[in-house]
């Protein structure tokens, strides 16, 4: 055999859990993050609470080009988070939900890169 050989890499068991140990911190540290980001995404309209997801700002989307393509009525009645059956105006709470949606997720993806950053186990906060 001829030529260069591979550099042999000896991992010792320090090495690994060190490793191990960072990851779940890193990943302990993302879940924190997710809950909290999504415990903001609800708003409060005409008495109700609404979790805003994709599902409802769909609805709402739909609901608004037919008000703006079909002359249909702005107002409808959704269900809030609790059930309760709450009259809305559909382009308002649109605006509403558009807002914060954007907002958690602009803050959630700039946690996320200074969370990306980190890449010791000392570095991120439990």
């Amino acid at each position: 055999m001829t030529g260069a050989r591979a550099p042999v890499i000896i991992s010792t068991m320090e090495n690994l859990e060190s490793y191990a140990n960072e990851r779940f911190a890193l990943n302990r540290q993302k879940q924190t993050l997710k809950e909290q980001q999504q415990q903001r995404l609800s708003v409060t309209y005409n008495g109700g609470l609404f979790r805003v997801d994709m599902t409802l700002l769909s609805y709402l989307y739909m609901k608004n080009v037919n008000v703006g393509l079909f002359n249909k009525p702005a107002e409808t009645i959704i269900s809030d988070s609790y059930d309760t059956p709450i009259e809305v105006n559909v382009q308002e709470l649109l605006e509403l939900c558009d807002e914060r949606w954007n907002e958690v997720h602009n803050d959630w993806h700039n946690e996320y890169q200074l969370l990306k950053g980190k890449r010791k186990a000392g570095q991120v906060e439990v």
